[in-house]
């Protein structure tokens, strides 16, 4: 049988008031953190395109080609630059492709991972996408996923999309043609933006400046 508290000096009324006293304490500290923000000074010449906060990837589950899974613990303790692409996105993304292509080759190691997500999830697989970008002379690791995964990742980098469908049965796909960087903790650190002028120089100071302050 419950019993109740009697009186304001009772020991069971001592500790309902310390468990939510406690209660009030944690979520006044969640909401703290969450005003808080980044604290960081971001340097102004790196505020075009650093984060501000980095933000942390959810989890996800992907297929690449031969239908291995990529999950959120592929972007641990390495650098990561991501690309949000389909099959019939020439010409409008040889610029983007091309400017992953030259970072592949000025960051060759297994510090770095370069990744493609296709956003045609109706009608391309991660094989279609990847024959494509080989024909093309890409050779990236290409994921793709369900339409919610999908949505879900795009929600996540801020890579934006829309795909049109017309009643004769096509279809077109619009996109920002952004590159991400992700850090070694899984987060979305910067984001890289046409025409890509100096990429390769803001890439190395972010990552002095990761090395500084995280």
């Amino acid at each position: 049988m419950a019993t109740q508290c009697k009186g304001f000096n009772s020991k069971c009324f001592l500790l309902t008031y310390l468990i939510i006293v406690g209660l009030l304490i944690v979520l006044w500290m969640n909401r703290a953190s969450l005003r808080q923000g980044d604290q960081r000074v971001i340097p102004p010449t790196m505020q075009s395109y650093l984060e501000s906060p980095p933000r942390l990837l959810p989890t996800f589950t992907l297929n690449t080609k031969n239908k291995l899974a990529l999950t959120s613990e592929r972007f641990k303790d390495k650098w990561s630059f991501v690309y949000f692409t389909h099959g019939s996105c020439l010409p409008s993304c040889k610029p983007s492709l091309d400017k992953m292509k030259a970072l592949q080759a000025a960051f060759a190691n297994s510090d770095f991972q370069f990744l493609v997500i296709g956003l045609d999830t109706q009608h391309e697989t991660a094989d279609n996408l990847s024959q494509f970008l080989m024909s093309q002379g890409y050779d990236f690791t290409v994921a793709t996923g369900s339409e919610k995964e999908i949505e879900k990742l795009a929600t996540s980098f801020i890579a934006l999309y829309l795909q049109t469908d017309f009643t004769d049965g096509s279809y077109q796909i619009e996109q920002e043609h952004h590159l991400f960087v992700v850090d070694p903790k899984g987060r979305v650190y910067a984001t890289f933006r046409p025409p890509f002028k100096s990429s390769r120089s803001q890439f190395l100071a972010l990552r002095s400046f990761y090395a500084k302050t995280e």
